[in-house]
């Protein structure tokens, strides 16, 4: 079934069949959108978590355990924006006989 049968087919049922069928698309697009938000969180990442990760793995209730997840979102989007910690590497001349 194509989606444009589909459709016709809602447009030919009553108003109040539409508005369920508007509103149930409308939840499970928005269930599978803050699915993913969630888990972009990046909260029980095992390796480069540091900090973040010990504190979930320590909170003792699940709201200590969502504003670690929040405070990882934060860094998460920042790093995004302003970019990651950057580092600078400098050489190391070292020539024999130097003290």
């Amino acid at each position: 079934m194509s989606l444009e049968s589909y459709l016709e087919k809602v447009r030919a049922k009553p108003e109040h069949v539409k508005k369920h069928i508007s509103f149930w698309t409308s939840f499970g697009v928005t269930a599978v959108i803050f699915t993913f938000w969630v888990g972009s969180f990046g909260v029980f990442r095992n390796a480069a978590a540091g900090d973040v990760a010990t504190t979930v793995r320590n909170a003792a209730t699940p709201g200590q355990s969502l504003v670690a997840g929040v405070g990882s979102c934060v860094v998460d989007v920042k790093e995004l924006i302003f970019g990651a910690k950057k580092v600078t590497y400098s050489s190391v001349e070292v020539l024999p006989g130097n003290k």
